[in-house]
């Protein structure tokens, strides 16, 4: 037992996304470890799918302070209308931020390209997408919900600690909704796995089972937020289809791996 204890992170990250056959290896750890792997993997599938967008928009823009103070045309707030001097556009990640005060409300059907739009008006904001014919609009909601009583760009830069206290929430939430779905879906597979280690005598416990279908999604989650980091390049049914088909074959031998053949024959099962 002494030398699974030396299988290091990196080690348990190796065997995870490329050796199914040395899953022994991982099943022997300390629950802690794999508690540690979960962790870490879920924090760099995290930073794949979101934070490398966010690190990005912000290298673009220079920062929130050079964004409001720099990029987004003056404009002020105040006796719940907005007035802007130029209309703006800008996009974050797949969300296209429209505004433009000439108009009390914008509606999704004055947006000439598909994507998921916020628009800005004068008196209110509109939530929604456009795909095609295909319009989707959310209630209008008047710009008091959003804004304080009075703002213009330097107030607005007394805001800029909040934002990046509310991407770090962010982004610890999304670590939480990451690592909940990877043990949801490792408890579903463990149901088979467990039948699968019973009928080849493997001797492994449920908890044995459950780790093995928690380390053998590993590759699959990590192709799957690299898809998504660059736009979806295979589309997203077909990478969730591959996603389980390498799942299912990384459980499925890491639970051979613990079979001794030497006591079960070719043939004698």
């Amino acid at each position: 037992m002494e030398e699974y204890g030396k299988v290091s992170m990196t080690d348990q990250i190796a065997i995870a996304v490329a050796s199914p056959k040395n899953y022994k290896e991982l099943t022997h750890l300390k629950p802690g470890k794999t508690v540690a792997f979960v962790i870490l993997l879920t924090f760099i599938l995290t930073f794949i799918q979101t934070g490398i967008g966010v690190l990005c928009f912000l290298f673009k823009i220079g920062g929130f302070e050079n964004l409001f103070m720099n990029k987004i045309p003056d404009f002020v707030y105040e006796n719940g209308s907005l007035t802007m001097d130029n209309e703006m556009e800008l996009v974050i990640g797949t969300v296209d931020i429209y505004v433009n005060t000439e108009q009390d409300v914008i509606h999704m059907e004055e947006m000439e390209n598909d994507g998921i739009y916020i628009t800005i008006g004068k008196k209110g904001v509109i939530f929604g997408a456009v795909n095609g014919s295909y319009v989707y609009e959310q209630d209008e909601y008047p710009l008091s919900m959003l804004f304080p009583s009075r703002l213009d760009n330097k107030e607005l830069c007394t805001y800029i600690p909040g934002i990046y206290f509310a991407i770090i929430i962010s982004y610890i939430g999304s670590m939480i909704g990451t690592a909940a779905k990877w043990l949801f879906f490792a408890l579903i597979f463990s149901i088979m796995g467990r039948a699968a280690a019973a009928n080849l005598q493997t001797g492994l416990y449920y908890g044995d089972v459950y780790r093995i279908c928690i380390y053998g999604q590993s590759l699959g989650l990590l192709l799957s937020a690299v898809n998504m980091a660059v736009g979806y390049f295979v589309p997203a049914t077909l990478m969730f289809l591959i996603m389980i088909i390498l799942s299912f074959v990384f459980i499925n031998r890491g639970i051979i791996s613990h079979v001794n053949f030497s006591e079960h024959p070719p043939g004698s099962m």
